[in-house]
C-alpha cells in the first residue's frame, strides 16, 4: 500500500524520482480542475509502469484565493489515493517550500482523508 507524505523543505533535499511534468507555474480556472487530475493520473500510472518506490511531486504554486488551492490539493489527493493500493509507487511524497502551502495541505488531508486522529498530519502546530 502506498504512503503519502507531504514534506516541508526543498525538492533539491528529498531522494525518489521527482515527477518533472508536474510542476504547475499557475493553477487552471475551476472549469478546468480536471487536467491536474489527469496530469497527476498520468505520471502515477507511469510510476507504476517503472516500480518506481518513491515519487516525489512539487506543490501547487500558492494562490490566491486559497479555496482554489483547497479545490486542487483536494483532487490531488483523491487522485493519489486511487493508486494506494497499488504495488508501486510504495511512496508518494509532496514537497512543500512555503510553509502556509504546507499547512493547507495538512488542513485538507485532516478534514477529509484521516480517518483517525493517528491518521492526520500534524507537524506539531495542532493538538
Amino acid at each position: 500500500m502506498s504512503e503519502i507524505k507531504v514534506l516541508k523543505g526543498s525538492l533539491k533535499e528529498q531522494d525518489g524520482f521527482f515527477a518533472q511534468e508536474a510542476v504547475i507555474e499557475k493553477l487552471p480556472s475551476p472549469d478546468h480542475m480536471g487536467e491536474i487530475t489527469a496530469l497527476y493520473r498520468e505520471i502515477l500510472e507511469n510510476a507504476e509502469r517503472q516500480q518506481l518506490s518513491t515519487l516525489v511531486f512539487p506543490a501547487i504554486p500558492r494562490t490566491d484565493p486559497n479555496s482554489l488551492m483547497f479545490q486542487a490539493i483536494s483532487m490531488i489527493y483523491k487522485t493519489i489515493r486511487e493508486f494506494t493500493d497499488r504495488p508501486y509507487p510504495k511512496e508518494v511524497c509532496i514537497v512543500c517550500e512555503e510553509d502556509d502551502v504546507y499547512n493547507l495541505y495538512m488542513v485538507v488531508w485532516n478534514l477529509y482523508y484521516a480517518t483517525t486522529k493517528s491518521g492526520r498530519m500534524n507537524d506539531g502546530r495542532w493538538d
